[in-house]
């Protein structure tokens, strides 16, 4: 080995590192600036979905608790770090198990993850967090407006993914 070449164990760690320092400051940047919360965690997903092409196994659920309990413990507001804890980081390894079924039985997969996901949230933001319940006509649009947007959001992904693997994969060069 050259002493110019790094171990694939040392560019892995680094590698994890940086993608949870990363995702860490795009989610302290939604809860500073609370217009972009929802956006923010989808953004600091995408380096989840990263880990997940490229060392798979492990190490994206690695990358996803540390940036999960990093952000519930220093960012002065919870909600995006909520929203990463426990849907947007986790989702795209469910994404990859869930997409190796029939694509009908994806879907089913894929809504009652994400159904459960928001249902939670919504029970800790009203019963931990103590915000005002808002009623179940509204909870029903909620879910209704939510469901359309997971469904764009999961077409988006797919997306990005065909984009990150053919266009910007080799210019990352990752797990080389």
């Amino acid at each position: 080995m050259g002493k110019n070449r790094i171990s694939a164990k040392t560019r892995r760690m680094t590698t994890g590192a940086a993608f949870v320092a990363l995702g860490v400051i795009l989610l302290w940047l939604g809860a500073v600036v609370e217009v972009l919360d929802l956006s923010l965690a989808a953004i600091a997903s995408v380096l989840t979905v990263m880990g997940v092409i490229e060392f798979g196994s492990a190490f994206p659920w690695l990358v996803w608790g540390a940036t999960s309990l990093l952000s519930l413990l220093i960012l002065p507001a919870k909600f995006p770090a909520l929203l990463y804890f426990l849907f947007m980081g986790l989702y795209p390894m469910l994404k990859a198990i869930f997409e190796r079924q029939h694509y009908i039985i994806a879907w089913i997969l894929k809504l009652s993850a994400f159904n459960t996901a928001l249902l939670l949230l919504i029970v800790l933001c009203t019963y931990v967090f103590a915000l005002p319940d808002t009623g179940l006509a509204f909870e029903a649009v909620v879910f209704a407006l939510a469901n359309g947007a997971f469904v764009l959001y999961d077409i988006a992904l797919s997306r990005l993914i065909l984009l990150y693997l053919f266009k910007l994969r080799p210019r990352f060069r990752l797990n080389k």
